[in-house]
């Protein structure tokens, strides 16, 4: 297993964001691309190690907070590959961090990442069955509905729809991701992988 190391210019980096965030410059609370690009941010986040930034922040509990931010980087996933996704998920120390990262992929760059993580041997258990406990009872936050597109329609948080079919494209095109499966399929697919953990 490849161990993630994080620098102290990303965490630094990464707290200042998260930190410095001001109410009333935050247009679109908890994180929007306004204020990554009115403060600077988006150069300095692209200059950094792209794995440990997405480590650091879906490590961090706060699961709204990480999805917008990363729904607010786009150009972050641009060089994303495969390995890189199963490198943070065997590196995550708590169940927060799965969900953040399922409710992202899953959501905005319609990718299945469900097998990556149940019948992956460098899983802990333990994060397993706390997975199987929660996902079944967010299936419906996993996709985007009539008002997460509204939102990508009227620029709410400075990312337009363009830029999110753009990067669900890219991970279309890899062979080596799923595609995600219907609600129904989903929940019928959590249902046979509960009964296997006995749960």
């Amino acid at each position: 297993m490849n161990k993630i190391n994080i620098t102290s210019h990303v965490k630094e980096l990464s707290d200042s964001l998260f930190n410095d965030r001001k109410t009333e410059k935050i247009r679109y609370y908890p994180m929007d691309k306004f204020y990554i690009l009115d403060n600077n941010y988006l150069e300095k986040i692209l200059s950094v190690n792209h794995l440990e930034f997405l480590f650091y922040n879906l490590e961090m509990v706060n699961e709204t907070y990480t999805v917008q931010l990363l729904a607010c980087l786009p150009e972050l996933w641009e060089n994303i590959i495969y390995n890189d996704i199963i490198i943070l998920i065997e590196n995550f120390t708590n169940s927060f961090s799965f969900y953040a990262l399922i409710e992202f992929t899953h959501k905005y760059l319609e990718i299945d990442l469900m097998d990556e993580i149940f019948y992956n041997e460098n899983v802990k258990l333990k994060f397993k069955k706390d997975c199987i406990r929660y996902f079944p009872n967010i299936i419906a936050s996993l996709y985007m509905n009539e008002f997460d597109y509204m939102e990508f329609e009227e620029n709410s948080y400075g990312i337009n729809i363009e830029q999110i079919k753009k990067i669900q494209l890219k991970f279309k095109n890899d062979d080596s991701f799923k595609k995600i499966m219907s609600k129904e399929e989903l929940h019928k697919k959590l249902s046979e992988i509960k009964i296997m953990y006995q749960i």
